[in-house]
C-alpha cells in the first residue's frame, strides 16, 4: 500500500498540483468512458453468437460497467474529500501562513 499524504492547504504549490492531478484524473476517466461505452455499443451491436459465446461476453460487459462504476465513484469521492480539505482561494504567500489543520493522510489502495 502507498500512502499519499494530503497537500498542505496553505502551500501554493501543493494546492495547485493536487488540484491538476485530480483533474488530469478525471480527464482520463472521461475518455476511458467514452472508450468502454463505444466497445460495449459495439460488441452488442456486431455480435451474433448464441449460446456459451454470449454468455461469456454478457458477463465481460458487465465487468467493464462495474469497472466504468467503481472510477466515477471513486473520483467522486476523492473530490469531495480534495474540494472539503483545500482552501476556496490559492494562498497568497508560501511561508508566511501557519497550517490550523493537522496533517493527515489518505491511504492508497
Amino acid at each position: 500500500m502507498k500512502r499519499n499524504s494530503l497537500p498542505d492547504p496553505t502551500s501554493r504549490s501543493e494546492v495547485l498540483r493536487a488540484r491538476r492531478k485530480y483533474t488530469e484524473q478525471v480527464v482520463f476517466a472521461v475518455i476511458f468512458t467514452v472508450v468502454e461505452l463505444w466497445a460495449i455499443v459495439a460488441v452488442v451491436v456486431l455480435l451474433d453468437d448464441h449460446g456459451v459465446l454470449a454468455v461469456a461476453v454478457s458477463i465481460v460487459l458487465s465487468a467493464a460497467l462495474i469497472a466504468l462504476w467503481d472510477i466515477w465513484r471513486t473520483l467522486l469521492m476523492f473530490g469531495r474529500a480534495l474540494r472539503a480539505w483545500l482552501p476556496e482561494t490559492l494562498p497568497a504567500a508560501e511561508e508566511e501562513v501557519e497550517p490550523d489543520r493537522s496533517p493527515s493522510s489518505l491511504l492508497r489502495l
